[in-house]
């Protein structure tokens, strides 16, 4: 009797651990459980309370819940907006950016992105927004907590301004015009005034001289103006006029602009050279555009490179596009030069190696002339030993 006693008493001790553990455990899971409600509380509070519009969307885009703030914004009711996927709303110029914002969250793990875009209010206008979302777990499901900010007034000044460039680069390219006319009879006028004086007897050489040298000052001037004009006209056009882009096997092209252009290579001693493949490299380029793109480029290779050197074009066709190389062995471009070099008016423009002027337009319109045609440009260059322009266009 004292044996099954004592296993009583045992039997009672474990009863009595194991119901004070599971105490322990039920008051621990009280406390989780209160702190989660309390930080439910918080969150439902800011989620409720915010000035932005808020809104949960499940992995599919579909709208799990939504604030007032974003209610009034858009002017649905929660009961047509939760349920329904974001796109539905999207403009459909927009739909691209919500799916750029799913695959980060959701097949990238992004934990947070951000776009800018239009959505459609009840009233079938379309609101401008700001979307910022973050990526959380409910429940084992991964969420999306967007926060949506109205930017409406500031794209609306955006495009004013917008607006208010393109009337500025109209009015540029009718002054560049008008002003054409006279600076180029200046210069016809000073070519007369040149040849006679230079044709003066010799006892009046010392005015001949002095006279010449005002005549260069003009005429160097009206050329330099000349050329800025001619680049504005260009910015017109570029940006005016839809470009007709063919498919044309580029060695031909290159090598018959290379015959009929007035390149100054041949001042400076300076050889280019064509290196490409037996097989044709196409590009769909617009001729008469990428001509420009040709002469702005090979001028600029030309004009930074010492005499005696070298330019080389190359063509290749790479992943289904053309590449075309312009690399000479100039002076180079300084590293902190590099990313403003295709900049309208660029700082980093330079006087060539024999002093030729440059607008710091060049490379501007050639870009604008690439990226239009559906290409891309871009640089790359070691001071004081080389530089190489790389133009990618589309083969087909």
């Amino acid at each position: 009797m004292k044996k099954e006693d004592q296993a009583l008493e045992e039997i009672i001790k474990q009863l009595r651990l194991e119901n004070a553990e599971a105490k322990a455990k039920l008051e621990k899971q009280k406390a989780i459980e209160s702190r989660y409600e309390e930080s439910k509380s918080r969150f439902e509070a800011i989620f409720n309370q915010s000035m932005l519009g808020n809104k949960i969307i499940d992995p599919d885009l579909r709208i799990n819940q939504v604030n007032e703030a974003l209610q009034q914004m858009l002017g649905y009711t929660a009961e047509e907006l939760i349920g329904t996927k974001i796109t539905t709303f999207a403009h459909p110029d927009s739909i691209p950016h919500w799916k750029e914002l799913q695959k980060s969250l959701w097949e990238e793990n992004i934990p947070t992105f951000q776009i800018e875009t239009s959505i459609r209010k009840k009233d079938n206008s379309y609101l401008w927004c700001q979307v910022s979302s973050i990526l959380f777990q409910d429940q084992g499901i991964s969420l999306g907590y967007t926060i949506v900010e109205d930017i409406s007034n500031r794209k609306s000044l955006e495009l004013e301004l917008k607006r208010l460039y393109e009337n500025q680069e109209t009015m540029m390219h009718m002054v560049a015009h008008d002003l054409k006319s006279p600076l180029f009879n200046i210069k016809l006028a000073t070519g007369f005034l040149k040849e006679n004086l230079e044709e003066l007897p010799a006892k009046e050489k010392e005015t001949q001289e002095e006279s010449l040298s005002f005549v260069k000052m003009i005429t160097d001037t009206s050329d330099k103006t000349l050329s800025i004009i001619d680049d504005l006209i260009i910015i017109g056009e570029v940006e005016a006029v839809d470009f007709t882009p063919e498919e044309v096997n580029l060695k031909p092209f290159i090598k018959a602009f290379l015959d009929s252009s007035s390149l100054n290579a041949q001042n400076k001693n300076i050889q280019v050279e064509v290196h490409a493949p037996d097989n044709p490299v196409y590009g769909w380029v617009d001729p008469d555009k990428f001509r420009r793109v040709l002469e702005n480029l090979l001028s600029n290779a030309i004009k930074f490179s010492k005499p005696e050197g070298k330019v080389v074009i190359t063509l290749k066709q790479e992943e289904g596009k053309a590449l075309m190389l312009i690399q000479d062995n100039g002076i180079g471009i300084p590293a902190k030069l590099v990313p403003s070099i295709f900049d309208k008016f660029t700082q980093a423009r330079r006087i060539g190696t024999q002093g030729e002027p440059t607008t710091g337009l060049g490379l501007f319109i050639v870009k604008r002339i690439i990226e239009k045609q559906g290409g891309k440009i871009w640089v790359e260059s070691q001071e004081d030993v080389k530089t190489t322009f790389y133009i990618q266009l589309n083969s087909d």
